[in-house]
């Protein structure tokens, strides 16, 4: 009986002893937990002050108790108070491709003659730091993407239906699309502009009509591209014809020249002829003819036969003779 009494006491002063490391482990616990729960409310709180501001976006600060301040953010990490959010837009370039290959993005527009044309459009805006606060009110907290998705998408389809119903097919596919761009642009400019939405660019990056009307305006297009040979081809005839009159002029012109200059050549001969006989009989003396006949005289008498008389010679000059 004692010995078990002794067992029954040692067995209690072990189970005693062992809940004591129980409860230490559990503080412990306890604390580990509160110290991992401080830290991370910590960083749910600092989280909830300090936003980052990417590069090229401005932000919109709005307050639960005050609503929106007329400040904006600038890029980078910015602190505000947890009780405040800040949206985000783009006040550099932001390019945007409604394109059919994009989600299915693309535009059916109308035209002129009753046909209907699916457009790709591809364009480049920002929004203006000071008018952010405005289009935060405006657009009511909506993102720039929304805002691309809804506002500016419609005002695209609205402007684009209005240019292209004065326009033909082939003038939207090929004659007039750069002027069509244009007024769209334009149009489109003036309207987002109101909102502090600059629109940068715009383009028309496909135009494809129905099947049949691609053929016709080909089938058109074959036609004015064989007219424009035919007048290229003609407009070289005329200018070869035109060529062809100046070379013949050309050579004529050169043909008057050479008979003027050989005409004139030859009265410059003559005259000089004319002028060196001049000179010569003018230097001639009874004398100097009467010394050259006799050089050549071989001092025979000439004679004459038949019912001529005989040439006498001068008597000086038969005394220097002989």
């Amino acid at each position: 009986m004692n010995n078990n009494f002794n067992v029954l006491n040692s067995l209690n002063k072990n189970e005693g002893g062992g809940g004591s490391k129980r409860g230490f482990n559990k503080k412990k616990i306890v604390g580990l937990t509160g110290v991992v729960a401080g830290v991370i409310a910590l960083a749910v709180l600092i989280g909830s002050c300090t936003t980052k501001i990417e590069p090229g976006y401005n932000g919109v600060v709005y307050s639960l108790n005050g609503g929106l301040k007329k400040d904006v953010l600038n890029q980078g990490l910015r602190l505000h108070a947890p009780w405040e959010s800040v949206t985000q837009y783009p006040t550099s370039t932001e390019t945007v491709y409604l394109t059919k290959s994009n989600d299915n993005e693309s535009f059916d527009i109308n035209t002129s003659d009753g046909k209907s044309v699916n457009v790709d459009v591809v364009y480049a805006y920002h929004m203006e730091a000071d008018k952010l606060p405005h289009i935060f009110t405006k657009f009511r907290r909506k993102t720039h993407e929304e805002i691309q998705a809804g506002y500016i998408k419609t005002q695209i389809k609205t402007v684009m239906q209005e240019v292209s119903t004065t326009y033909s097919v082939l003038g939207i596919y090929a004659e007039h699309r750069n002027e069509v761009t244009k007024q769209i642009h334009e149009k489109l400019s003036t309207i987002l502009a109101k909102d502090g939405i600059v629109l940068e660019n715009f383009s028309l990056s496909d135009v494809r009509p129905d099947e049949k009307t691609l053929k016709s305006i080909q089938a058109i297009a074959d036609a004015q591209n064989k007219q424009e040979f035919l007048k290229r081809e003609q407009k070289n005839k005329e200018q070869e014809a035109i060529n062809a009159k100046i070379e013949a002029q050309g050579k004529k012109q050169v043909a008057i020249v050479n008979a003027e200059a050989e005409a004139e050549k030859t009265r410059i001969e003559a005259e000089a002829k004319a002028e060196a006989n001049r000179k010569l009989q003018q230097s001639l003396s009874d004398q100097l003819v009467q010394y050259e006949w006799i050089k050549k005289w071989n001092g025979q008498m000439p004679t004459v036969q038949g019912s001529g008389s005989i040439i006498q010679m001068p008597a000086d000059m038969l005394k220097q003779n002989k």
